[in-house]
């Protein structure tokens, strides 16, 4: 019989199949792709293998939404704001047409940085710091000081990447032929309507180097399976995982419910969003928008888990919060949002470890591909995105 489960199980080794993706073989993700009742977890190999990390980030990661920060963060022409993803400076602008724009950061010279940190540009663009290279804000080459006889600025640029924003959050994708986002999330749309997330104000919680791979991460924060095993003191009793309901989804997302014990309500440390239906009122939302962005979202409050990965067991994780504008505005809301996020902090540090110490068992040569709790519908949804993504490169 064990001989017969070992014949079962998806051949994982690159050496078992001539065609390898990232160093995987297919049948490892075909294996995922099958329905959630018989699917298997993604292979170990895809959260510690370098070389999978590498394939992973060129060829879907670049190619994907990726958020960079909030509407108000560029309010004004000429404001703009950095952000390094994926070895790449990027700058998120607001252009003098009123346009949200993204470009790199590298002068065309030799590379340096034009820009860093946040500010406004004026109409005057950005001057590279190393030699004074001048870009206009739609990225063209306006000056270069010093050149050779006969050298003409025109048509160098930086490159620009492709901008959508959907509910007040600014995406970017480095392939500017890259399908709109915002027209696949309309469903999800629906339900969050009621949040009136578009008009809602952010303040950062907590940032800090967080250890272990990116999908592992996000797996953790896509199901509420683990909570009465690592977080029995802390999130469980406020949403038990058993009460957890995961909705059908129709886009590059997942979204699942965790209401309130019978009987209960969720404690919230802001004003509750005015309006609210009985279900949103009365439960946290977790919804995820693939690949990497993140929102615990309560009947006052949502917190967006931000990622900035460094390498395959590496990244820096950022929490901000966004609220009501009356909540923003309070006197004392600073001070409220620090209360909330020391109470969060214990089911973080929960979380860093336990996705810290799922990475070194995933690194075992004894590590398989298992199967799905009913818990973990998300999850499925989640792995079955990357591996449609990852087999396309055959």
């Amino acid at each position: 019989m064990t001989t017969l489960i070992q014949q079962q199980r998806p051949a994982t080794d690159a050496a078992s199949h001539h065609n390898s993706l990232g160093g995987v073989a297919r049948a490892a993700f075909d294996a995922v792709m099958k329905p959630f009742e018989i699917a298997r977890v993604l292979p170990p190999r895809c959260y510690t293998d370098p070389d999978f990390h590498r394939f992973e980030v060129e060829k879907v990661l670049t190619r994907e939404w990726i958020y960079a920060g909030r509407v108000d963060q560029v309010a004004n022409p000429g404001d703009y704001f950095t952000l390094r993803r994926f070895d790449e400076t990027v700058i998120i602008m607001r252009d003098h047409k009123g346009g949200i724009k993204a470009f790199s950061a590298a002068c065309r010279h030799r590379g340096y940085p034009v820009a860093s940190g946040a500010g406004n540009c004026g109409k005057k663009g950005f001057v590279c710091p190393y030699h004074g290279w001048r870009y206009r804000t739609d990225g063209t080459l306006a000056a270069a000081p010093y050149m050779q006889e006969g050298y003409s600025p025109e048509g160098e640029s930086l490159p620009e990447f492709a901008v959508d924003v959907w509910q007040g959050f600014v995406f970017f994708n480095f392939d500017r032929d890259a399908e709109p986002l915002s027209p696949r999330l309309k469903t999800l749309d629906a339900v969050l309507e009621p949040f009136g997330l578009a008009s809602m104000k952010c303040s950062t919680m907590r940032e800090k180097a967080w250890p272990g791979n990116w999908k592992a991460t996000l797996d953790n924060f896509t199901e509420a399976y683990h909570q009465p095993y690592v977080h029995p003191t802390t999130f469980e009793p406020m949403a038990p995982a058993r009460k957890g309901i995961y909705e059908d989804v129709d886009g590059p997302y997942n979204l699942f419910w965790l209401p309130a014990p019978d009987g209960g309500s969720i404690d919230t440390f802001f004003d509750p969003v005015p309006g609210l239906p009985e279900r949103h009122a009365n439960a946290f939302i977790v919804v995820n928008v693939f690949p990497m962005f993140h929102m615990l979202i309560d009947p006052c409050s949502v917190v967006i888990l931000d990622m900035d990965v460094h390498s395959v067991d590496r990244l820096t994780a950022r929490w901000d919060i966004l609220v009501t504008e009356a909540s923003y505005d309070r006197p004392d809301f600073a001070a409220v949002r620090d209360a909330y996020t020391a109470a969060l902090v214990p089911t973080w540090d929960e979380d860093e470890l336990a996705c810290e110490t799922v990475r070194q068992g995933q690194s075992s040569r004894f590590a398989e591909q298992g199967n799905y709790s009913w818990m973990e519908k998300s999850v499925h949804q989640f792995h079955t995105w990357l591996a449609e993504r990852y087999t396309a490169q055959a």
